[in-house]
């Protein structure tokens, strides 16, 4: 069996039994501009850091490649809001860590009876981003549990 790549719980494996490889993979990174205007007229681009990184994977899933079209989406709506590195052949891909915030199944077979045959499901990552706000009161989180320790003598 080999695992392609992984989410949380979520594997993407080839194995006798199962093939659901990933058939697309899209990756962004960028920084946040801003135009100011100058006083020679002309306008100037200023960086105010970094965008979140964003991860786009697309996976086909078939009956007849021992796969469940509906269980493998129920199985990805269960992970959307969650955050975990992205690995890609067992090494961590992009951004340290990714949340999960879309599913969209696409190009549906189904048999005259309804039954699902087959379906192209699309996974949407975003770099969860820690406000300002929140990094300072993980910063004096950070420091209350240091003097804490120090305190009452508990080396790390």
């Amino acid at each position: 069996m080999t695992i392609q790549a992984q989410f949380s719980t979520k594997k993407w494996e080839i194995s006798p039994n199962k093939v659901m490889p990933i058939t697309s993979i899209s990756y962004s990174s960028g920084v946040k501009t801003e135009t100011a205007n100058t006083s020679g007229g002309k306008d100037k681009v200023v960086s105010k850091g970094y965008k979140a990184d964003t991860l786009s994977v697309s996976y086909n899933v078939q009956k007849n490649a021992g796969c469940n079209p509906e269980v493998e989406y129920s199985d990805m709506k269960v992970l959307v809001g969650k955050t975990a590195p992205f690995l890609l052949n067992g090494k961590r891909f992009g951004a340290n860590m990714y949340r999960l915030n879309s599913v969209r199944p696409s190009d549906i077979i189904l048999t005259n009876k309804g039954e699902i045959l087959s379906m192209t499901i699309t996974a949407g990552f975003e770099e969860p981003i820690v406000a300002k706000s929140d990094a300072k009161t993980i910063g004096k989180t950070a420091k209350a549990i240091e003097k804490f320790k120090s305190e009452k003598g508990i080396k790390k």
